[in-house]
C-alpha cells in the first residue's frame, strides 16, 4: 500500500461503494486515509483486500497531523474493502455488527470492540 502514498493517487470509488458511503455516513475522506495508511490487511477472494488501521496507526496519523483527533473513531471502527486490480473503493463498513465477516477472523485487533 505505500506504492499509493509514494504515488500520491486517491482511489477510485465505485458506483456502488458511493451509494453505501453515502448510506452509511461514512466520510471520503476516511476511507482515502485507510485506503493510504492501511496497516491491516486481510484478503478476500482474489481481488479484493479488507482494509483497516490499528489503533497504534492511528495515534501515529494524529501525532503527524495527517488526521484529525475527531477522525479517531470513524477510522478504528471502518473497514474498506479496496480492488488492488482497479484501484477502486468496492465498499466500506463499521466492522462492528452482529455477524462477524470471514475475512474478519485472522485480523487480530489490539483496541477492544
Amino acid at each position: 500500500m505505500s506504492a499509493m502514498l509514494d504515488a500520491g493517487l486517491k482511489p477510485n470509488f465505485t458506483t456502488h461503494a458511493r451509494k453505501r458511503l453515502m448510506a452509511r455516513g461514512i466520510k471520503g475522506n476516511v476511507v482515502e486515509l485507510i485506503t493510504i495508511y492501511g496497516d491491516r490487511e486481510a484478503r478476500v477472494g482474489d481481488k479484493l483486500v479488507a482494509l483497516s488501521l490499528s489503533t497504534d496507526k492511528i495515534r501515529e496519523l494524529i501525532t503527524e497531523n495527517v488526521a484529525k483527533p475527531q477522525q479517531a473513531c470513524s477510522l478504528s471502527k471502518t473497514i474498506v474493502l479496496f480492488n488492488e486490480d482497479r484501484f477502486q473503493v468496492v465498499t466500506a463498513f463499521a466492522r462492528y455488527g452482529k455477524k462477524k465477516r470471514r475475512y474478519e477472523h485472522g485480523i487480530k485487533y489490539s483496541d477492544p470492540r
